[in-house]
């Protein structure tokens, strides 16, 4: 037996969450929707994007987006997943999904079908692109129906097994985050490891585009935040890294202090804060933290109002205000929590939201919010 695998890696380069997404792909004229099953051609594009910049994916689990599972179509991450999935759609290769939809499994007159073509044609590119060291995105079909196209399928592949004269298509499958999935020849059909069975599979064009490189050292989600963790923060529901830069606010009511919006960039030490706790070891739920901006030593607090929708305001300045730690369950806080920071004086939990204006220098609103809701949990994106 032996294995071929590209550098490709399910677990730095496929994301953490599950392809839990629905959208609607197209309306028939007699007002039949039709659903993809998720955003697996976005998925696959989008990690492969990822290979092909040399980054991983950030280490965002189906936790923090409980319970949908998946990003919001607020987040940045989810539109670009959605945009890459529309974008599988276009390219010519893709017509496949409905000729072979409706196409026979065996040869018919001048149609090879489904499975010879599988064998004889796609398999062999899978195994060239594969020696070649470039995964490739695949169209996986089991409908016999335009009605049921939604149900099939875009994966990666990133390697092929061979043993005993047959071949197996290692790949990528965002319906199981995190691990390889396995196709094996059966029966003339493809089974795969992590259950399905698909009629077949055809090699899907490509062209890479530039991905958002938020970091390229993310978190191990269970690692612990401990009383000098350096971290850089996300607000879950839009993917934005808290950021704090030299320029103060200037604004009526403005609270004093360096301006701190939310920012999709790659992290650099204007989104990284050292953790100071009130005891040596890991920070629990309910403990008191400081949070010092490593760019340029200052504390994040809050006071005043924020410039935007006019919510208490926040700032890096002299300071040291102290925020509690809320763990989403409670207990440590771990890099792939979901996490509350309320500020301990006022009661605020830092909040942010997709709004931005002049006095945000156009980046994405932070703010103190005195209710809860979704906008104000955080995760780590990076710890050191």
């Amino acid at each position: 037996m032996s294995d071929k695998r590209t550098a490709f890696d399910p677990a730095v380069h496929g994301f953490g969450f599950p392809n839990a997404f629905v959208d609607v792909f197209a309306t028939l004229p007699n007002g039949t929707k039709i659903t993809t099953a998720g955003r697996c051609g976005g998925m696959a594009y989008a990690s492969l994007d990822l290979f092909h910049a040399d980054a991983p994916a950030p280490r965002w689990g189906a936790g923090l987006y409980a319970p949908s599972r998946v990003p919001p179509d607020d987040n940045w991450l989810a539109d670009t997943i959605r945009a890459r999935l529309f974008d599988s759609f276009k390219v010519l290769s893709a017509a496949r999904f409905a000729t072979w939809s409706i196409g026979p499994d065996d040869p018919f007159g001048p149609i090879d079908g489904v499975r010879r073509s599988t064998s004889h044609e796609e398999l062999p590119r899978v195994v060239k692109a594969i020696d070649a060291g470039r995964p490739v995105p695949l169209g996986l079909v089991v409908a016999r129906s335009i009605g049921d196209i939604g149900k099939n399928h875009q994966v990666v592949a990133h390697g092929y097994s061979q043993a005993g004269g047959v071949t197996s298509v290692l790949i990528t499958d965002s319906n199981s985050p995190g691990r390889e999935v396995v196709l094996t020849p059966q029966d003339g059909a493809w089974k795969a490891s992590n259950g399905p069975t698909w009629r077949g599979f055809f090699v899907q064009d490509y062209k890479a585009k530039k991905p958002t490189i938020l970091t390229r050292t993310p978190a191990d989600p269970a690692v612990p935040i401990a009383s000098g963790s350096v971290v850089a923060l996300s607000h879950v529901w839009t993917g934005a890294t808290l950021h704090s830069e030299p320029t103060t606010w200037a604004y009526e009511g403005a609270p004093a202090g360096q301006r701190v919006t939310a920012v999709r960039a790659t992290a650099s030490d204007r989104e990284r804060w050292a953790v100071l706790g009130s005891h040596a070891g890991p920070v629990a739920s309910g403990d008191r933290v400081r949070l010092k901006q490593v760019a340029t030593g200052g504390f994040l607090g809050s006071g005043g109002r924020s410039p935007v929708t006019g919510q208490q305001g926040v700032a890096v300045r002299a300071a040291q205000d102290e925020w509690r730690v809320e763990v989403d369950g409670g207990g440590t806080w771990t890099a792939g929590s979901r996490v509350r920071l309320v500020h301990a004086s006022t009661g605020a939990a830092l909040h942010s939201h997709p709004h931005s204006s002049a006095a945000t220098g156009d980046q994405q609103e932070v703010t103190g919010f005195g209710d809860r809701d979704t906008n104000d949990w955080w995760t780590v994106l990076e710890s050191h």
